[in-house]
């Protein structure tokens, strides 16, 4: 699974838009050593805290060794990033350093919050949400339907990251009118990066 992993990130590489790294922005063996030595153990207390490869400080924190494997949640956002410089750019670089610092909290369980905004902008009370994105560098993800991060929540979050990282804020209403980031052109790329995912079956 990981050799297939390298491959397809590697092909990322080559169609990545000229003028700037792309994906291959992230491809470094600076920290090869800490990658192998951050390993999820099954026979230590959960969750843990594990280093996601090739993104210089990214984490995330698991509540087993299958929710979910590291290099399956670095290829997410290696997706994610793709998807996001082909239709939005990052020429400075803002979402890269964005991602190389994130860490991701894996849920089992959903959330009930008192206030939530639907994609469509519309308030919603006691909601029960599969993401939330925390700080500029902090997201809570639940697993996923089917146990899969294309049905998660995690692109979602990263773009609520990205629009911050940008604009100083996320954009809770999503393409409501309460603030400006998010609109119609984000959520397709969601839904285009997540349709990547199901076809890798992650």
């Amino acid at each position: 699974m990981l050799k297939k992993i390298i491959i397809i990130i590697s092909m990322f590489c080559f169609v990545s838009c000229p003028g700037h790294q792309g994906t291959s922005a992230f491809l470094s063996n600076d920290y090869k050593k800490m990658y192998k030595t951050s390993v999820c153990d099954e026979g230590r207390i959960f969750p843990q805290m594990v280093m996601i490869p090739f993104f210089e400080s990214a984490t995330q924190v698991m509540p087993n060794c299958q929710t979910y494997p590291k290099h399956q949640t670095a290829l997410a956002m290696m997706v994610f990033y793709h998807h996001w410089t082909k239709n939005f750019g990052d020429s400075e670089l803002k979402i890269k350093q964005t991602l190389e610092r994130v860490m991701v909290t894996w849920s089992v369980e959903k959330k009930t919050l008192k206030l939530a905004y639907n994609l469509k902008g519309e308030k919603v009370r006691h909601a029960t949400i599969i993401g939330l994105t925390q700080s500029s560098s902090l997201v809570w993800v639940w697993q996923g339907y089917g146990h899969k991060i294309s049905e998660s929540s995690l692109v979602h979050e990263l773009t609520h990251l990205a629009l911050r990282a940008i604009n100083g804020h996320g954009d809770f209403d999503h393409e409501g009118t309460k603030r400006d980031g998010w609109t119609a052109e984000h959520t397709k790329m969601i839904i285009e990066a997540k349709n990547m995912l199901r076809s890798f079956n992650i």
